[in-house]
């Protein structure tokens, strides 16, 4: 379970990265037409992923319930 975790987060993490570097290109290259509110939508939205993330960070995968994983398990 805690592989599947760390997969997750890592994903995530690029995610965030790839999103940084639209925020990035949007701000430099599309100056003047709408780039600033587009550049901020996607703030707000890596601002979540980052939230997300550092409570992916808290789970301790050896408090999950028997109950949790054998749901898991089955999917």
């Amino acid at each position: 379970m805690a592989s599947g975790l760390n997969g997750v987060k890592s994903e995530l993490s690029n995610i965030i990265s790839e999103l940084h570097s639209i925020e990035s290109g949007l701000m430099s290259d599309f100056q003047g037409i709408g780039s600033e509110v587009a550049a901020a939508r996607i703030r707000e939205f890596i601002e979540e992923c980052e939230r997300a993330r550092r409570s992916l960070t808290k789970v301790d995968p050896s408090n999950l319930s028997e109950a949790f994983l054998a749901k898991s398990a089955k999917r």
